[in-house]
């Protein structure tokens, strides 16, 4: 790592983003977890009052929606771990050039990505009109359609910044972020 300029603006920059998107991760992981939890409450409703001939139409819609929530949400959570499928046995036996390399290459391909995914969020949001049926709120009616894209739209946004910071790391020479599991190979 370049250590003669440790303390330079951009250094705390780069520290005080890392911090900002490591709590968005740990909030959407909490989301997501929630999400995944009220499937589960729902599904167990929905299957024990069966069993009294007990049904709330409503349950279903819910899960569903949470799923998506749960998808969205766990979205940015996985890239940000380095929970994400990776093939990079053949990268690291290419040699240090081909790591280097693709460590500015693959976030500027991931921005380019959630770019286009931000750029049409727009036009997602609203061709999703209209209310989920059976997704009832406690303010009477039912939640609007676009809220199925509301995290998926930030999740993108919060991917294309960390895929900004990493691009800035290895501009510093920061090591590289390696998965939990990198750690087995190497031993």
């Amino acid at each position: 790592m370049n250590l003669e300029n440790k303390n330079g603006p951009l250094y705390k920059v780069v520290h005080y983003l890392d911090n900002f998107l490591e709590r968005f991760s740990f909030i959407f992981l909490v989301i997501a977890n929630m999400c995944l939890a009220l499937m589960l409450v729902g599904t167990f409703a929905t299957i024990f009052l069966r069993l009294f001939t007990i049904s709330f139409y409503w349950i279903w819609p819910w899960t569903m929606q949470c799923f998506v929530w749960m998808s969205f949400f766990g979205f940015f959570v996985v890239y940000r771990q380095k929970k994400d499928i990776v093939v990079d046995f053949l990268i690291i036996n290419l040699g240090p050039k081909a790591v280097l390399a693709t460590r500015y290459i693959v976030p500027i391909l991931i921005m380019i990505i959630m770019g286009f995914i931000l750029k049409e969020m727009p036009v997602i949001i609203s061709s999703q009109v209209g209310v989920i049926d059976g997704v009832l709120t406690p303010w009477g009616g039912e939640l609007e359609r676009y809220t199925l894209s509301i995290p998926l739209g930030v999740s993108c946004l919060l991917i294309f910044l960390n895929s900004f910071l990493e691009l800035i790391k290895t501009y510093l020479g920061f090591p590289e972020d390696l998965p939990s599991y990198s750690s087995d190979i190497e031993a």
